[in-house]
């Protein structure tokens, strides 16, 4: 009975740390949501991750070669090899080419998600609007992808969600309070806070699909505007 009672509070303890014990497997980067909230999935042509310029906040516009230009003798680069061989990988079907650099894949046959929003993964501390450790490394990562070329300008909305525990008042407050509490710390960060807009839905919106009492709606997301 002892034993019993010990694992009991141990799993206790261990679902209340945080309330994002539904992430999934895979690691969502920066380039992720930029392909999500914009549509430039692939990066090849107007990105190019740049990990010795910090200034470039990990994006640079890459160089488009205009029609008229001469070709070049010498032996094609890394890159337009590179770029040759995804291009030939992605036209056949179901075949998964990766990116050099990247620890993503693009997968021909897959069909993309309508473009414009985003989940940011962050957590919080359970039942308040503190980031946790992960979640302040998830919000980072928009933080980057704030820079991108196709993002850059564009303004927001950074929606607040939970679960349907507790009454509808406390969880709006706490959704909103969650919303706004990503808002300060990218605006900590560097980012203007005039880019964005917060609303908390509490459990008004769940996910398509679950049950609004279903822990993957306490979420975080971000909606471009414009």
């Amino acid at each position: 009975m002892t034993v019993k009672l010990f694992l009991a509070a141990g799993a206790l303890l261990a679902s209340t740390s945080v309330w994002a014990q539904t992430t999934p497997a895979t690691e969502q980067s920066a380039d992720d949501l930029v392909c999500q909230l914009s549509g430039d999935c692939g990066g090849i042509e107007q990105l190019e991750a740049t990990q010795d310029k910090p200034e470039s906040r990990g994006f640079k516009l890459a160089r488009k070669v205009a029609a008229n230009d001469p070709p070049s003798s010498a032996a094609p680069s890394v890159n337009a090899q590179t770029r040759a061989k995804v291009t030939a990988e992605s036209a056949r079907p179901g075949v998964t080419a990766s990116k050099p650099g990247r620890n993503r894949s693009i997968t021909a046959s897959a069909p993309r998600a309508a473009a414009g929003r985003a989940d940011l993964r962050v957590s919080f501390v359970t039942g308040s609007a503190e980031l946790t450790d992960a979640g302040r490394r998830e919000a980072e990562k928009f933080m980057t992808a704030l820079a991108a070329p196709s993002l850059a300008g564009k303004k927001f909305r950074i929606e607040g969600h939970t679960d349907s525990v507790g009454s509808r008042d406390f969880n709006v407050d706490l959704s909103k309070r969650r919303a706004q509490a990503v808002v300060e710390y990218l605006a900590a960060k560097g980012a203007d806070r005039s880019r964005f807009n917060v609303i908390g839905y509490g459990f008004d919106k769940p996910m398509a699909g679950l049950d609004a009492s279903a822990g993957a709606n306490r979420r975080v997301e971000v909606v471009l505007v414009k």
